[in-house]
């Protein structure tokens, strides 16, 4: 035998081994995800997985891919996806006009204004001084998503949508232990505030927020203020230090846009902690860019058919954060939207905005490891969880999965473990 037959002889022969190996390591695992319906934690709920090689399209496990679920905030997975597209490096605080002292302004949905996880933006600077009026004539949008449920007004998860958000639309309760007081962020409200009550919340369609007599003093307490344009006005120009004035509609001669802070810093706060209202305002966001007006529906029609229709099966997408019970989606669709984002944003800075397993967002006390091997989008709502985003086995290869959940009656604690357990043996085996 020729040396240059015994070579590729030997390259073949090891490239059959460690095929054999890798499939013979790999079977147990394809049996334990076939058998998903048979595990006694998932037995009384639907369960669905994909597993994806990016590099090569290749998909290496599959259950139930194929088949829709309530994806709970693996919806602002889509909602990343479709902003960094069509945002760019920038958040358009608003667009103006300005005459002399006075300038108009027609709002984008940017909810970077005071909010307080995110950076100082130069809003403040620019606007102080001057003369306000809002636009109302191009804000299309209700408060609340379509499938919300009614009664969570008052949960800092579910704040309602406008056109000009500022203080990320909630009062802010906290305690200084400085000076031993209590701060109340806006100062507005610090009247209308009442710390003995059994529980925390607001009174319906009623700015009067009580907090639980039993509050411990190292939680920061958020709740949604009830929203009116009035409010808005006012707490506009008690920030500002001049008055500010709604107004239906002006001619324009010379609409410019004003730019507040990087889109990234929106994106790593909503990915991290599954942020619902960034997730809803960059959906705003979105709509201005695309339309010029604030029209969630209509925006998420329009992005399903450009920029997602080249999914497997097509996404049923109702609102930006996934609070909606309307929202349906696949594990396929999710893996190829996974992969989309892994060709177009890159390993580097996915690793940087999404949740870290064992170090950072709302992963942080799961799938631990050093360094992380899990980089991925939790979903949550009652009686549903799911966990999609991007594996490192121990090989050092990067892998994409969709694992979801729908239907249990116990809590999520016991799910969230079985699903460690699974991945687990994926980042040994593969």
């Amino acid at each position: 035998m020729s040396n240059n037959k015994a070579a590729v002889y030997r390259h073949k022969s090891l490239i059959l081994f460690i095929t054999i190996v890798i499939l013979t390591s790999c079977s147990p695992l394809k049996k334990s995800f076939k058998k998903l319906d048979q595990n006694p934690v998932f037995a009384n709920s639907f369960s669905g997985f994909v597993l994806l090689d990016p590099e090569t399209n290749q998909v290496l496990l599959d259950h139930y891919g194929s088949k829709y679920f309530t994806p709970a905030s693996n919806t602002k997975l889509f909602t990343f996806y479709v902003a960094n597209r069509i945002l760019g490096d920038s958040v358009p605080a608003f667009s103006y006009e300005m005459q002399g002292d006075s300038i108009w302004l027609w709002g984008t949905g940017d909810p970077s204004f005071l909010h307080p996880d995110l950076p100082t933006s130069g809003v403040f600077d620019f606007l102080k001084d001057k003369q306000v009026f809002l636009v109302r004539d191009r804000h299309l949008e209700p408060e609340f998503g379509p499938g919300w449920a009614w009664d969570d007004y008052s949960g800092s998860y579910q704040r309602p949508k406008s056109a000009f958000p500022i203080y990320a639309n909630a009062l802010q309760i906290s305690w200084d232990s400085a000076a031993k007081n209590i701060l109340i962020v806006p100062d507005l409200f610090s009247d209308s505030v009442y710390l003995d009550k059994p529980e925390t919340g607001r009174a319906p369609a009623q700015n009067h927020f009580y907090v639980d007599q039993a509050w411990e003093r190292d939680d920061t307490i958020r709740v949604p203020f009830f929203h009116s344009e009035y409010l808005v006005a006012t707490l506009w120009s008690d920030t500002l230090g001049s008055p500010v004035t709604w107004i239906d509609s002006m001619d324009l001669e010379d609409e410019r846009v004003f730019y507040s802070t990087p889109t990234d810093s929106v994106f790593k706060q909503m990915l991290q902690v599954s942020d619902n209202f960034l997730a809803e305002q960059l959906v705003l966001l979105c709509s201005w860019k695309l339309l010029g007006e604030l029209n969630s529906k209509k925006t998420l029609q329009l992005l399903s058919d450009s920029l997602l229709n080249d999914l497997p099966q097509k996404p049923i997408w109702l609102d930006g954060s996934g609070l909606s019970r309307y929202n349906l989606f696949t594990p396929q669709s999710i893996a190829a939207l996974l992969t989309k984002i892994y060709f177009e944003v890159g390993e580097e800075r996915i690793f940087d905005l999404f949740p870290a397993g064992g170090k950072s967002g709302t992963i942080k006390e799961y799938y631990s490891a050093d360094p992380p091997y899990i980089y991925a989008k939790t979903g949550t709502l009652r009686n549903n969880h799911s966990l999609s985003g991007y594996l490192i086995t121990k090989r050092g290869k990067l892998l994409i999965f969709s694992f979801m959940h729908n239907n249990y009656p116990t809590g999520s604690h016991p799910i969230k473990l079985e699903m460690e357990k699974l991945l687990w043996q994926i980042h040994l085996k593969y």
